[in-house]
């Protein structure tokens, strides 16, 4: 049986795209809307994707297809910027033996094209482009959303998947203090940065696997190598905290990439031996932070426009994931329920308050993850004293470290959830169960 209910997605990037996968296999309409001319581009530097995604892309049908195009990390070192190795740690290995496979580094651009090439030909002709967002009005028992060319899309819901400068977040703010000036809501930018951060990607100069991070005051480099290319992440402190959109230049990228150009990704490559060869090089100030408002009315937010992590643990894009399940959940289990398939304000508004309540309470490790790749962020850039002898001295250990992995990382990465509605065998086996099985086909 049809239904009219249909879901405006805004945003194609990668989490856009498991947004359509997600509403595909739910059987729920939907248009994702990208402002780009085209899905697939050179931007953006790497993704590193744990275990948890997998299990999800799996049951969408990705997984067989995107696992060879990666790296999985095997090896890291941590080094002084003068390239003196003070640890070699087993984490990686760790995460493998515990949730049956080790974090996965990818081209950003290659994760995007796997996951929008394997769309159905149904749900690939809905991904539009050059289709940006005006503004969303509500109109009784829907959404109208407008582009700047001067389209229109009518809908039931609008899910903003379009990052860290959200103008979907932008307008549901603008909306709902349109409806109440006094209302207590998330400033224009709700996310502070305390650094700011230079990518960029280049052929791979060493083994695929290695997974490093330079250390000094006020500066890191991550390292992250694959199968062809490789991509660094420099960080660097802020001289005080800024809530504001910068624009970076060339000039400024060139300087930062100056300051860095005697920094060892490893043993025996150095930033300045890879630099003539850099592309998809980007610069951003790195903000932090979890949005107080996640949806209003008929408008939700997924990803980078409701939380944001610093880079470091690669933690963003997973997350970003477990919106998307959480979310299409119950946003499936309301539709299902509906008499007509068309759930009306009340039950959205209670699938988006459940949705958000549920990735920010403990059942979920969103919280957790933001306060580690901060804390991994502060300890490598020797944010201060605290944080210079925590990363030297103390998780230096093997022990140290295996217990903040058991007792810390693991059990987030174990309340990992995967879709309710899609059977699949469980592809993820380590020594940890999930707290989510797998829905499994029945004899």
């Amino acid at each position: 049986m049809g239904s009219d209910f249909k879901v405006i997605v805004i945003g194609g990037g990668p989490i856009g795209l498991i947004v359509a996968h997600a509403l595909h296999h739910a059987d729920i309409d939907f248009v994702v809307l990208e402002r780009r001319p085209a899905i697939v581009e050179e931007i953006g530097a790497s993704l590193v994707v744990y275990p948890t995604t997998f299990r999800v892309m799996h049951q969408l049908g990705i997984l067989e297809s995107l696992l060879p195009r990666g790296g999985e990390l095997e090896t890291h070192v941590s080094l002084t910027k003068d390239g003196h190795v003070f640890n070699e740690s087993p984490r990686y290995r760790t995460v493998r033996e515990n949730h049956g496979h080790g974090p996965v580094a990818f081209d950003r651009s290659e994760v995007v094209e796997t996951v929008y090439n394997l769309l159905p030909d149904i749900a690939k002709e809905k991904v539009l482009t050059n289709k940006q967002l005006s503004n969303i009005e509500t109109k009784g028992d829907g959404v109208e959303v407008t582009c700047v060319d001067g389209s229109f899309y009518h809908g039931s819901i609008v899910i903003g998947a379009d990052g860290v400068h959200s103008k979907t977040r932008h307008l549901m703010r603008d909306i709902a203090l349109k409806e109440d000036p006094l209302r207590d809501w998330d400033p224009e930018e709700p996310f502070t940065a305390k650094f700011r951060l230079l990518f960029g990607a280049f052929p791979t100069p060493s083994p695929s696997g290695e997974g490093n991070d330079t250390q000094s005051s006020g500066k890191s480099v991550s390292y992250f190598s694959g199968p062809k290319r490789s991509w660094f992440f420099m960080s660097e402190k802020l001289p005080k905290p800024t809530s504001e959109r910068k624009q970076y230049t060339e000039k400024d990228v060139n300087a930062l990439g100056a300051e860095f150009a005697d920094f060892p990704l490893n043993r025996t490559v150095k930033v300045k031996d890879i630099w003539p060869s850099i592309s998809a090089v980007g610069m951003t100030d790195l903000q932090e932070g979890i949005a107080k408002h996640w949806s209003l009315g008929r408008i939700v937010l997924v990803g980078d426009s409701c939380h944001k992590f610093t880079v470091h643990m690669g933690l963003g894009f997973n997350n970003g994931v477990q919106d998307v399940v959480v979310l299409c959940n119950r946003l499936r289990g309301a539709v299902q329920s509906a008499s007509d398939r068309n759930p009306n304000a009340a039950a959205l508004t209670h699938v988006f308050d459940d949705y958000e309540r549920v990735r920010k309470s403990s059942d979920c490790s969103l919280v957790g993850d933001l306060s580690n790749s901060g804390m991994e962020t502060r300890m490598y850039t020797w944010y201060n004293t605290f944080y210079r002898l925590l990363s030297r001295y103390v998780i230096i250990h093997s022990f140290v470290e295996r217990l903040a992995l058991r007792f810390s990382f693991s059990p987030g990465l174990q309340k990992a959830q995967v879709l309710d509605y899609i059977e699949a065998s469980e592809p993820m086996n380590g020594k940890l169960p999930w707290l989510h099985p797998m829905k499994t086909k029945r004899l």
